[in-house]
């Protein structure tokens, strides 16, 4: 059983974590020089095609982000993406794909005879998490907090660490001192999503602590989840709230489902 396929939420929160890609965000993932402006609208001419995200950059050129939660075996619907992209904005296009941590390796080469289109990888898995989490707690010793931290932060346990209880109490410990609230609730909901399997009940207790606005962040999940077309959306989050013991009343409110449905939802979480 793939881990991340009954994750809830996970797509809209890695967009939400790369909200923003300037100021460096991308260095902690090893993906230097971006430096983005606005965001493409990320549906193409074809109806059945839609990217991640799109933005243009600063130097004119478009930067294409995918997020996976299983290997490509080919890069030919990327290749189609960035074709129909390409003849949208008249620009050159630069993509990398971010594979979850349990992906090891994927293609990176489409060779179709006229051309060779390449693509930029990331596994989560082959990131030093520690050290990840070594530069977040440089920066908050003195006051800083950058775009990367948030990335670094929320996704630390995705990567690879020595002793993964030792990188959640570290997880855990850093929490409570990013500076911004949004900030927080953001990476602290992405510890959740991502980190799963590195969660005790008693971390799970703790990480709730720092999700002050969890029901902000479920209402624009689930707003993304509905631009998306996915009407799995509300019920997958409102899965996730009931099973972290979020009230019943409040999951109605943030997500819109019938009082009823919740109801028996909660009945087979517990």
């Amino acid at each position: 059983m793939v881990w991340y396929a009954s994750m809830p939420g996970q797509d809209s929160l890695l967009k939400a974590l790369t909200r923003t890609l300037s100021g460096g965000a991308l260095e902690a993932l090893g993906v230097r020089g971006v430096e983005t402006l606005e965001p493409f609208t990320t549906e193409l001419p074809a109806s059945t095609l839609r990217m991640d995200r799109a933005w243009r950059m600063a130097n004119g050129d478009v930067f294409h982000l995918e997020f996976q939660d299983r290997r490509e075996r080919t890069l030919h619907r990327f290749l189609e993406y960035d074709v129909r992209l390409a003849n949208q904005v008249k620009a050159r296009i630069r993509t990398v794909v971010l594979y979850h941590a349990h992906v090891a390796s994927a293609p990176q080469e489409l060779d179709i005879g006229t051309a060779i289109y390449r693509v930029e990888n990331v596994f989560l898995s082959a990131l030093d998490g520690d050290g990840a989490l070594d530069e977040v707690e440089a920066h908050l010793r003195v006051g800083r907090w950058e775009p990367a931290d948030r990335l670094r932060l929320g996704l630390a346990l995705s990567m690879r660490v020595e002793d993964r209880h030792q990188a959640m109490a570290r997880v855990l410990n850093l929490l409570p001192r990013v500076p911004d609230d949004e900030e927080r609730e953001l990476v602290a909901s992405a510890v959740l999503a991502f980190g799963d399997r590195a969660l005790s009940d008693e971390d799970r207790r703790k990480l709730r602590k720092e999700l002050k606005n969890v029901f902000r962040m479920a209402e624009e999940l689930y707003e993304d989840g509905r631009h998306d077309g996915k009407q799995q959306a509300a019920e997958d989050i409102a899965h996730r709230l009931l099973a972290e013991g979020v009230p019943v009343d409040v999951v109605e409110k943030a997500t819109g489902l019938p009082r009823e449905r919740l109801e028996q939802m909660k009945r087979e979480v517990h």
